[in-house]
């Protein structure tokens, strides 16, 4: 994929590239993106240096047959570059990754997803039906496409969690705009899911991804009414880190967050126990990013709203006191909501 700085003046720029920003003026690195643009006009990504900045590397997937990459050795405080690409018509979810380091130490890591939209008033864009996609377990076997306009073509690849490609399926489906997508499945679990549809002359496509992956874990136990983390309790924590940043090294083409829910028993009010699942959730992301976890992580607490063994009320469950760590590109399709930036 050809990469080429923006030729544009900067009072052209400002006329025809509708930049939208991202993050804010205190950090270390911020960056705009073109997310709507003519069929005549590049994507682009603007970084910018809010200090100085070296070996910064952006990463854009997803938004064109090959994944554009561009090395920027050093970066002055309050200097930008801007980096384009060409896409065919239609609607994409793309990646943003941008990594580098700062001149006085430290490191920047920034991974978003970003809808991108190039041609027509009417592009063709994707929506994938995520109702039936709470858990992703190995017998799960197709998804249901809806798209904005009749497409012919679709395909999909499903990757497990060790990498390996479960199924890839390629089918032209003729005139249609909902669609179920079916593929084999085997003994493995899928993890990730890239679907793409095009219309009848593959000039105009759409994707989606979606990734997500429950990390198996042994639960950590805190005292009673605590929330802080024991010493002892370390190393219930320690594995779980090392599948989460194995899982973000291997699908380093995803934008994926952790998403961390805590859960108790029916001892207590059900205030307390919101109260107190929402703060050992957060005591669990905290120690994850204070033990190199660098990717977007949210927490939550629901208390005992969602029981995984059912009681009455007031009934010691060991089973019920759990927090569930999720890695994926969107947030849990549960209904409970109340995520919480860390």
């Amino acid at each position: 994929m050809k990469i080429k700085n923006c030729l544009y003046g900067i009072g052209v720029c400002a006329a025809l590239c509708a930049f939208a920003s991202h993050a804010y003026a205190q950090d270390p690195l911020r960056y705009e993106l073109m997310q709507n643009h003519s069929e005549n006009t590049p994507a682009q990504i603007r970084v910018i240096a809010n200090e100085p900045l070296k070996d910064v590397d952006v990463v854009i997937t997803n938004c064109a047959p090959q994944v554009v990459q561009r090395r920027i050795d050093a970066m002055k405080k309050g200097e930008s570059q801007t980096i384009s690409w060409n896409q065919q018509p239609g609607r994409y979810s793309c990646g943003v990754s941008i990594t580098g380091k700062l001149n006085l130490g430290g490191k920047v890591n920034v991974r978003n997803t970003h809808e991108f939209t190039c041609g027509a008033s009417t592009p063709l864009s994707l929506n994938v039906d995520l109702n039936e996609i709470k858990q992703l377990v190995p017998s799960t076997n197709h998804v249901v496409l809806h798209a904005s306009r009749p497409f012919y073509k679709a395909s999909i690849v499903v990757s497990a969690e060790d990498g390996s490609e479960i199924a890839r399926v390629d089918k032209t489906v003729g005139a249609v705009k909902d669609y179920t997508l079916n593929w084999t499945p085997n003994e493995k679990k899928p993890v990730l899911l890239e679907i793409k549809v095009s219309d009848e002359t593959g000039s105009a496509w759409a994707s989606n991804t979606i990734m997500s992956f429950i990390i198996p874990h042994t639960d950590v136990v805190f005292d009673t009414n605590k929330y802080n983390i024991r010493p002892d309790q370390e190393g219930y924590l320690t594995e779980p880190l090392e599948n989460i940043l194995d899982k973000v090294r291997r699908f380093d083409r995803v934008a994926v967050n952790l998403y961390i829910t805590g859960h108790t028993d029916t001892v207590g009010s059900d205030g307390a126990n919101l109260k107190l699942s929402m703060n050992r959730a957060k005591s669990i992301a905290s120690w994850f990013k204070k033990h190199g976890l660098s990717i977007p992580t949210y927490y939550r607490g629901v208390g005992e709203r969602d029981l995984a063994v059912q009681t009455p009320d007031n009934t010691d469950e060991e089973r019920n006191r759990r927090a569930v760590y999720i890695l994926s590109n969107v947030p849990p399709n549960d209904g409970f909501g109340g995520w919480t930036k860390l």
